[in-house]
């Protein structure tokens, strides 16, 4: 009944956690820890487990999109004190857990890994960087404790106490793999590189409590899909979307799509709910983000101390 999804601990999680989100969080990481996860051989069936543990828990638990809308808000990077904040533009927790078992092993750090949800929807840098730092972008951000960092090379740091470092890593890269019907590069060669990054941000911060988070994850289409669209929902998909969301607009197909729960409007904007893909012509994103969904809007949340 499971298909693999989760173990008797995952299941207890699923039963008796107080957020039905933390035992998804559990579900997750059964999935994710496995170290081949990430990579090309066995990548295509991570994200299928994932869309269909996603699939199965709306099933069983209809309030799943609601309890999920209702706890975002207050993120956790909100509420540094001191330390290093890093933010790593769409780093999911798929990279999370690796990152937490990696980073243990490789160095004398304590390291743990939680999740929080998203600022706000949609899932999309803009929104999220003007709740946190009322800016339109993290390049336009203009504050003395703040650095964004849009290559692999680390600047110099503010020093401040605390400090927020955004880097324009793993999107960047993620934005353009898999692209159409061949690969780039790696998901894998990416998440190195962004490691790497983040290896040298502590190496250079002054600071030895590190806060590294994101401001959103992604949805990854890559291979099969237990969600499925009528010829009718598709042909409306197709035609009024051209990402995982866009602002509010009238007319029937939008109505037939939030009837059958394809999409969901929060405030001005509809967004694409699950795990739902269209076909276009032409090479199509496979790595998206933008919508709601759990590997969207579930960030990792990794408490990082380099002193014992």
């Amino acid at each position: 009944m499971s298909s693999g999804l989760y173990g008797s601990d995952e299941f207890e999680a699923l039963l008796h956690e107080d957020n039905v989100l933390d035992g998804a969080f559990e579900c997750l990481r059964r999935i994710w820890t496995d170290p081949d996860a990430l990579g090309d051989r066995r990548l295509t069936e991570s994200e299928y487990q994932t869309r269909l543990l996603e699939r199965e828990l709306e099933k069983i638990y209809p309030q799943l999109y609601d309890d999920l809308r209702e706890q975002m808000g207050s993120h956790p990077i909100t509420k540094l004190d001191d330390g290093c904040g890093v933010i790593m533009d769409a780093l999911s927790l798929r990279e999370g857990f690796r990152l937490e078992q990696e980073l243990v092993d490789e160095h004398d750090w304590s390291v743990s890994l939680s999740w929080a949800p998203i600022e706000r929807l949609p899932s999309e840098t803009q929104f999220i960087c003007r709740e946190w730092f009322d800016a339109q972008s993290p390049s336009a951000v203009s504050r003395d404790d703040f650095r964004f960092i849009g290559d692999l090379d680390v600047p110099k740091l503010p020093g401040t106490s605390p400090e927020y470092v955004w880097t324009r890593h793993p999107d960047q890269r993620l934005e353009g793999a898999l692209k159409g019907n061949y690969s780039v590069e790696e998901v894998e060669d990416i998440y190195e590189d962004v490691k790497a990054l983040l290896e040298d941000i502590i190496h250079e911060s002054g600071h030895d409590e590190f806060l590294v988070t994101s401001d959103h994850g992604y949805v990854n289409h890559l291979g099969n899909s237990p969600y499925s669209l009528t010829d009718e929902q598709e042909e409306a998909l197709s035609s009024k979307f051209s990402g995982r969301f866009r602002e509010v607009a009238n007319g029937q197909a939008y109505q037939l799509l939030e009837r059958a729960k394809v999409i969901e409007r929060v405030r001005e904007h509809y967004m694409v709910r699950g795990h739902y893909k269209w076909t276009k012509r032409g090479a199509t994103k496979k790595i998206m983000h933008g919508g709601f969904s759990l590997p969207e809007c579930m960030t990792p949340v990794l408490q990082i101390q380099t002193e014992r």
